[in-house]
């Protein structure tokens, strides 16, 4: 729980920094709203991103691999994506800069005994 609040906070801390009074952000995110999107979904219930003046459209994508590209082309103002996925986005020469961190481990690792 101190984790998601943390996280919330720190996303609500990213939003408020760039943006100005009542401006609309549409953020894509990765997938549809699930358990990972619960810091931005709090924020978004308890009205955080209202109290720092932000007017968040939280959107989920018709296309995983687009929500990056949406930014790219200015069709979003942030975007949710897997981390390995960063890599490939950098070497197609997307212009992007990384402003946080939702999960701080990649999702997508498989693991056997060692």
């Amino acid at each position: 729980m101190k984790k998601s609040l943390f996280a919330g906070a720190t996303l609500t801390a990213l939003f408020s920094g760039h943006a100005l009074a009542n401006e609309p952000l549409t953020l894509v995110l990765d997938w549809y709203i699930n358990p990972d999107h619960a810091p931005i979904m709090v924020a978004e219930q308890i009205g955080a991103f209202k109290a720092q003046g932000l007017d968040v459209r939280i959107v989920p994508p018709s296309d995983p691999a687009l929500p990056p590209r949406m930014v790219a082309a200015r069709q979003a103002d942030l975007a949710i994506t897997y981390q390995p996925q960063v890599h490939f986005f950098a070497d197609e020469g997307l212009p992007l800069v990384r402003v946080g961190t939702l999960i701080n481990s990649p999702l997508n690792n498989g693991y056997r005994p060692g």
